[in-house]
């Protein structure tokens, strides 16, 4: 059905007179890669490697404006993640919402980025790769959220603020078969990028979204760091801070992601990042250590050629898996990891 739905919205686009389409913009990204995914898993029968053929986060969208006058404009987004490795077609909603824009700022309603998750992607150098930062940063706060009412301010000289209302990072439907466990959510970020400087600090807060306490699920709350900085035109490194409460008593954890890119002429950029997810509470060997590597070549300014090596090693007590992708389950005490080439491709038709 799904696919039905997709190919009848794809054939109405293209099909319809060019005039009546002005103004719609198709797009996408294309994102795959094909390595080797490795773990320690030691049980018996168990296979600890495999080849393995993944699409990063690939998508399809539509979007447009009109112009309302009087510098208001509205817009729209539909955007869908496509499995290009996946023969079942499964489709999973991105950022798709409508929205009104003007000299105040832009206000959506939809599901979208939540401005924590906004504020810092711009450090990653391995996005929607093998080698993704949120092997480190928690994926769990740093998401995408349904349901969500977003104002985002015009650039006021290199500074911008976001901050998005969840009215529930569950469902919102009627009857709510789970109504003891609401989960509204406050996210915050204000940004600064100006010359060589990327620096930005966000906040975020999902109620009764943390661990159950008791007969109580605890409020989940987590502040991130971020700082960029251009060394000059070839080389730029990025930094990240953050820390994620669950709630009860052990449940709290800071992790930290250092990356650099440096330019190395004729299209190619080398990328290398280490991060650490810091002991959970007041547990000892719950934490560990990231690294990715790897060079990109740009072929042209819509397709880039990349190879990397990503590998996370838990602690004995820890169990983390790389997260972009189909992974390597992690294994206590083990070490996940990846090694793949991989070819990313964006289209538009405008």
């Amino acid at each position: 059905m799904q696919k039905k739905i997709v190919a009848l919205a794809v054939a109405g686009i293209l099909a319809a007179p060019m005039a009546a389409q002005a103004g719609v913009e198709v797009y996408g990204k294309a994102r795959l890669s094909a390595g080797i995914i490795s773990n320690d898993d030691s049980t018996a029968g168990n296979d600890d490697s495999k080849l393995n053929i993944t699409s990063h986060n690939s998508r399809l969208g539509f979007k447009g404006t009109e112009d309302l006058g009087g510098g208001l404009k509205a817009m729209w987004q539909i955007e869908r993640e496509v499995d290009f490795s996946d023969k079942d077609d499964t489709l999973s909603t991105r950022n798709t919402f409508v929205g009104l824009g003007g000299d105040f700022g832009t206000v959506i309603l939809g599901t979208h980025d939540t401005p924590y998750k906004m504020a810092t992607g711009s450090l990653d150098p391995f996005v929607d790769t093998h080698g993704d930062y949120n092997s480190v940063i928690d994926k769990t706060a740093d998401a995408r959220a349904a349901n969500v009412l977003a104002y985002l301010s015009p650039d006021m000289s290199g500074f911008s603020a976001a901050v998005a209302f969840v009215t529930d990072y569950k469902d919102d439907k009627l009857p709510d078969t789970t109504p003891s466990r609401e989960q509204p959510a406050i996210s915050l970020a204000g940004m600064y990028k100006k010359g060589p400087l990327d620096a930005s600090l966000a906040y975020q807060s999902v109620s009764e979204g943390g661990v159950l306490v008791g007969s109580s699920y605890d409020d989940l709350t987590a502040v991130k760091l971020g700082l960029g900085y251009a060394l000059n035109a070839a080389t730029k490194v990025g930094f990240v801070y953050e820390n994620v409460d669950m709630g009860g008593s052990n449940h709290d954890q800071s992790n930290v992601y250092v990356s650099g890119s440096h330019g190395l002429g004729n299209g190619m950029t080398a990328n290398l990042a280490i991060g650490q997810k810091g002991d959970m509470g007041n547990s000892s060997d719950t934490g560990a250590m990231f690294f990715a590597v790897g060079v990109n070549k740009a072929l042209s300014d819509k397709t880039e050629v990349y190879g990397v090596y990503s590998k996370i090693d838990s602690d004995n007590s820890a169990s983390y898996n790389l997260v972009s992708g189909v992974g390597a389950a992690g294994v206590n005490g083990g070490a996940a990891s990846a090694v793949a080439v991989g070819i990313n491709m964006k289209f538009s038709s405008m």
